[in-house]
């Protein structure tokens, strides 16, 4: 269920709590797909120490009946 409208108080509260990501795309060379390396640094410049996610949403109990 969560917290009404508690996103947008985070967000106006903590303005740098939400930033745009960036992503690399793997190279396409001569039809063979080039993976990203993920050992490069981060496209994104900001490194973080932890990633937390709200399960509730996908955790559900099946009903019965």
């Amino acid at each position: 269920m969560g917290i009404p409208s508690f996103y947008r108080w985070l967000a106006e509260k903590y303005l740098r709590v939400v930033v745009d990501s960036v992503e690399e795309e793997p190279m396409v060379i001569d039809g063979i797909q080039i993976p990203i390396v993920t050992s490069n640094k981060n496209p994104n410049n900001i490194e973080y120490d932890n990633l937390y996610l709200d399960m509730n949403g996908v955790i559900s109990i099946p009903r019965i009946g």
